[in-house]
């Protein structure tokens, strides 16, 4: 049974035009009408079906953690190149790496379907990607960017450059935990077409 048919079987509409049927059943049982019931029963199933309210339109499937994920590193870009004068010389620069990083890192995790391990390891590396866009980065501007007025300028930037060369490192690293999967077919296919070549 199709999905279709399935959805309609449990619809507003076929239940109203169920009703009316067995209206016109009752109508025969009462005696009120003859052998003509089968002929009324769908014509009142008929009637009912075409008056019958329509099922409200289905609620839209929640976004994605990675599209959700992708938005907020984008607001976060904008935010950064808004305020890029505001921050030291090249931090800007980093928090863009890092967010490629990261884009990088959500796109294969949406592809991530074909080893076992890797299906495993994605929530671990999903959560990862999340505290980098939603903890870390703004945690390191926000201090930088909320310091008060009498907090010495060079301290505070050399701080903020730590903080995004340990983010970058992380960011990096789980780019290279979240495996390429075009990449490992190729490289599947390498291997597989050399030893076919190298059989004797």
């Amino acid at each position: 049974m199709s999905d279709r048919v399935r959805r309609y079987l449990g619809s507003r509409k076929n239940i109203a035009g169920m009703a009316g049927a067995l209206a016109g059943v009752g109508l025969h049982l009462a005696g009120l009408i003859g052998d003509v019931w089968p002929v009324v029963a769908v014509g009142l199933y008929g009637v009912g079906a075409l008056v019958g309210p329509s099922d409200p339109p289905p609620e839209p499937p929640e976004p994605r953690l990675t599209d959700t994920l992708r938005g907020e590193s984008t607001a976060l870009l904008r935010r950064v190149q808004g305020q890029a004068g505001a921050l030291p010389e090249g931090a800007a620069t980093v928090v863009t790496r890092i967010l490629d990083a990261v884009r990088l890192v959500l796109d294969r995790l949406d592809q991530v379907a074909d080893q076992e391990t890797d299906r495993v390891a994605a929530p671990e590396r999903l959560a990862d990607a999340a505290e980098i866009v939603r903890v870390e980065l703004p945690e390191c501007l926000d201090t930088y960017l909320g310091r008060g007025p009498s907090t010495p300028e060079e301290p505070a930037a050399r701080e903020l450059r730590a903080q995004l060369t340990l983010v970058a490192e992380r960011a990096d690293r789980l780019v290279a935990q979240v495996p390429d999967l075009h990449v490992r077919r190729a490289e599947d296919l390498t291997r597989e077409m050399r030893r076919r070549h190298e059989r004797p």
